[in-house]
């Protein structure tokens, strides 16, 4: 669905002032922001090792168009975003899968995102360092700094105790599952799966604004967002980048690989050492940097695709992760929507080869992806994109008070069941930290 409503303006001037308190505008700009129907915040958190990055912080509010939409979703996001004439900003569900290739999603749908979504905002609010951006297509736009600064920083009504998560899938079921992946990797059916599960809780009212606070200031991922729209939230502290496009260049940085920090300099050098070594892991990395060649190679100027980077081992604030980074040229015959569509879903979320990893995926799940392992991001006037990867995820439906994580990791030949089950448990700690939460 795209709606138009009446006095949208062209995109004009922006004006810039000097914050001394750049974080605590931070946090109230995006406590002003949440009065709002459609928000849209990503945040770098000024990762010092983020290769090509592009936006540091940047806040969009309230939806002056939007495009809503299931069917024919690329080629609707090609007409909304020519005739948007400004930077859009949006997400793409996992699920649009199924208008990629030839696929189903049977699962229940209990967070309810469109498949794909997308709008035109009324207010986009930049920091660089302590100065601030806005743009300033509105008259009330000369004010909104000024009011934004002479806000306190309120704690909402939410989540008074220890919320209790339960797992979809029973942990037992889950090994089993392990091990019935790699009866199906040993005869031959596929490479690599990535398997997800999640935890949950019902009836429960949680302070979206508080806790995504804490999850960005507790993990400072790179490609970390909160994103609200009709009622449903994201807030998502992701270290991964799924896409970027500047000029003809396009960049993906997959991940495969995590091991927990060390408490000492000198044990998390040891750590991150033991990862760029582990031979399972690089296994995983390299099957998923030759997958991301491939869906490259389909919108790329023949011979342009490279791997810039192999088995990098990034440090975090709670984890260490492998990186790849693997770059080409878009084909000037390529619409760059196109470019998204032909690597979508990202590798790393799914395994090799993707399309039967993506039967099975749904064979072994119990829930609708949805947002998770989709990917939240930007598209500006000129074509020019950036889309995180949406993992380290909590997701809320206020309309049904409904808590979700979801959690996962690349199932190869030599997994051990019980290994994979303590990745997921390691992934999900910054969420349920954030959450005040715990499994029963």
């Amino acid at each position: 669905m795209l709606r138009r409503n009446d006095g949208a303006v062209s995109m004009a001037e922006s004006t810039t002032v000097t914050i001394a308190d750049i974080t605590s505008f931070k946090k109230k700009a995006l406590q002003w922001a949440n009065y709002f129907g459609t928000v849209c915040l990503l945040d770098s958190n000024d990762y010092p090792h983020a290769k090509n990055k592009s936006k540091d912080w940047v806040l969009a509010v309230d939806a002056v168009d939007e495009l809503n939409c299931g069917a024919d979703a690329f080629e609707k996001l090609k007409v909304f975003q020519a005739n948007a004439g400004t930077t859009i900003f949006g997400f793409l569900t996992y699920d649009l899968k199924n208008q990629v290739e030839k696929l189903e999603s049977r699962h229940e749908d209990r967070l309810g995102f469109p498949e794909l979504y997308f709008f035109k905002p009324r207010y986009v609010i930049e920091v660089g360092g302590n100065k601030v951006t806005i743009n300033r297509n509105y008259p009330e736009t000369f004010e909104l700094i000024e009011l934004i600064q002479k806000l306190e920083i309120k704690k909402e009504p939410g989540q008074t105790h220890e919320l209790k998560l339960r797992a979809t899938t029973p942990t037992a079921k889950y090994l089993e599952n392990v091990e019935r992946i790699k009866t199906q990797i040993k005869e031959g059916d596929f490479y690599e799966l990535n398997y997800c599960t999640e935890f949950y809780a019902e009836n429960t009212i949680i302070n979206t604004i508080e806790t995504f606070n804490r999850l960005n200031e507790n993990a400072k991922a790179p490609f970390s967002a909160f994103f609200k729209h009709d009622g449903k939230y994201l807030m998502c502290a992701s270290p991964e980048r799924f896409l970027k496009k500047e000029g003809s260049k396009l960049i993906s940085q997959p991940i495969k690989g995590t091991i927990k920090k060390g408490v000492t300099k000198d044990e998390d050098d040891a750590l991150k050492v033991q990862l760029q070594l582990d031979l399972k892991e690089r296994a995983e990395n390299v099957m998923i940097v030759d997958l991301v060649r491939n869906d490259l190679a389909k919108s790329s100027i023949a011979g342009s695709v490279e791997v810039e980077e192999l088995f990098g081992v990034h440090g975090f604030k709670n984890v260490n992760q492998m990186i790849s980074t693997v770059t080409s040229e878009l084909s000037p015959d390529t619409h760059f929507v196109d470019a998204i569509k032909n690597a979508f879903p990202m590798g790393s979320m799914t395994g090799a080869p993707k399309i039967e990893v993506m039967k099975n995926i749904e064979r072994y799940e119990d829930v609708k992806r949805g947002l998770y392992s989709g990917s939240v991001g930007y598209i500006t006037p000129n074509g020019d994109f950036d889309f995180n990867v949406v993992i380290r995820s909590i997701f809320y439906r206020g309309t049904t008070k409904y808590v979700s994580i979801q959690a996962g990791g690349a199932i190869t030949y030599d997994s051990i069941p019980e290994k994979e089950y303590d990745e997921i448990l390691l992934k999900a700690k910054g969420m349920m930290i954030a959450l005040n939460a715990e499994l029963v």
